[in-house]
């Protein structure tokens, strides 16, 4: 690629986004195609978009599913031939065994989040993962038996935590929350130093978004993780809204552990596995769960009741993964491995942002913005808090082939995901809005 050519098309972009942003090309000649300069991202003909009675639509959900790649039938198509015509062979023979489907993925991940290869896992589901995670990493000890969770954390990490308190003997009352701050709405680094000042003693784990689902806040992760090794508390992570979605440097930044689910921002499929990240520094840690394909390969088949365990991270595997799930997700993270984070995250910034200056051009009354302006604080949810009659804006949006969803009791959430959405989509989603909030 032409180093020359992209930052061309980089400034030609920025330009013209910030040229509809002064108002020097009105929005009512709006006519002029953002997207043109954007050719060192994939074409969203890499993935399919959802229609109705042949007319696509306008796919703004991505921070809840991911559009299907193209090339995920391919990939599915072979492992399901390899099945057919090896059978049980399948697990060491044809292009791609099954016993190292695991192995390009993985690394494939790492790089994703900036994490050592041994560091990530892919397995189960999130919550599974959540629970495997609290089994090896929350360990009370006298008083100093508290969880801090952000407020509102999303409900499986709340049953999640619940469940191992209460497991342990604790209860409720054991579960302390970081909240947004009254005077600015978003999470605040400076309270959560108040707190942890206030329960050094007792807390013994925290646990918190990397990316909020309810407002969209891309938290100070970095500095969250200093300040956790200040008061020497382990710090997990929920990146279900983070991966694929923000810039991550999970091994640098020294995070405990993390989880996250494949099937948002990384477009892996609906219920696709989710993967694990747990620094090296905890390498010789395990959870209290062993299971056959946490053990090392080099004697795995020699069925011994002694459990020797793998490297790293893929010591907490239970069960061989069910690789028929996996064809989707690897054809994403070809996408992802081709063009990298830094590039994906430049785009969504000015997707986002574009998308921000149309949202809060037309608001007025109806409704508040949510997530945070400033583009570093923020991934590419934006979410709209409505006075009122929020479900009815969203109704209409849905009657008018635009996808995005509603958070009881007031919330629409908005992502443009710059893999495959482009500064068309957003600007036809603001005015199919528009016309709703005017009915």
């Amino acid at each position: 690629m032409n180093d020359g050519h992209l930052l061309t098309g980089q400034f030609q972009t920025l330009f013209f986004y910030l040229s509809l942003m002064s108002n020097i090309i009105p929005k009512k000649t709006w006519n002029f195609d953002l997207d043109t300069a954007d050719t060192e991202l994939p074409d969203r003909s890499a993935f399919f978009f959802p229609s109705t009675n042949g007319q696509p639509k306008i796919y703004l959900c991505g921070h809840s599913l991911g559009l299907q790649p193209r090339k995920a039938s391919i990939y599915l198509n072979e492992v399901v031939d390899q099945w057919k015509n090896l059978a049980v062979d399948g697990h060491f023979a044809g292009e791609s065994p099954w016993i190292n489907y695991l192995e390009e993925l993985h690394q494939q991940m790492a790089g994703l989040v900036n994490a050592e290869k041994d560091e990530v896992v892919i397995m189960n589901s999130l919550t599974v993962n959540i629970h495997l995670l609290l089994s090896g990493f929350y360990k009370p000890n006298g008083k100093r038996c508290k969880i801090l969770l952000d407020f509102p954390a999303f409900p499986s990490d709340i049953y999640a935590i619940r469940s191992h308190l209460e497991v342990r003997g604790f209860s409720e009352e054991d579960m302390l929350f970081w909240e947004p701050n009254a005077d600015t709405g978003f999470f605040e680094n400076e309270d959560l130093e108040h707190l942890l000042l206030k329960y050094q003693d007792e807390i013994d784990l925290i646990f918190i978004s990397g990316v909020h689902y309810l407002n969209g806040q891309y938290l100070d992760i970095e500095s969250i993780a200093k300040l956790s090794r200040k008061f020497s508390i382990t710090l997990g992570l929920d990146l279900a809204h983070a991966v694929g979605n923000v810039e991550l440097f999970l091994h640098d930044w020294e995070i405990d552990f993390a989880c996250w689910c494949t099937y948002k921002y990384l477009n892996g499929g609906p219920g696709s596995l989710g993967a694990v990240f747990i620094h090296d520094k905890h390498h010789d840690h395990h959870q209290h769960f062993l299971g056959w394909w946490g053990n090392s390969i080099d004697n795995r088949f020699e069925m011994k009741p002694d459990f020797t365990p793998s490297i790293g991270a893929s010591s907490w595997q239970l069960s061989n993964p069910p690789v028929i799930s996996l064809p989707p997700l690897r054809a994403a993270l070809d996408i992802f491995s081709v063009y990298g984070m830094s590039k994906i995250r430049a785009k969504s910034k000015l997707i986002s942002s574009f998308l921000y200056q149309e949202l809060l051009s037309i608001k007025e009354s109806y409704f508040t913005l949510i997530t945070p302006e400033d583009v570093d604080r923020r991934g590419a949810m934006i979410c709209l808090r409505f006075a009122q009659d929020g479900r009815a804006a969203f109704q209409y949006l849905s009657d008018h082939r635009v996808v995005v969803d509603y958070r009881q009791p007031d919330t629409i959430r908005v992502a443009a995901n710059p893999l495959y959405n482009n500064f068309e989509d957003v600007y036809r989603f603001v005015k199919v809005l528009e016309e709703a909030l005017h009915q």
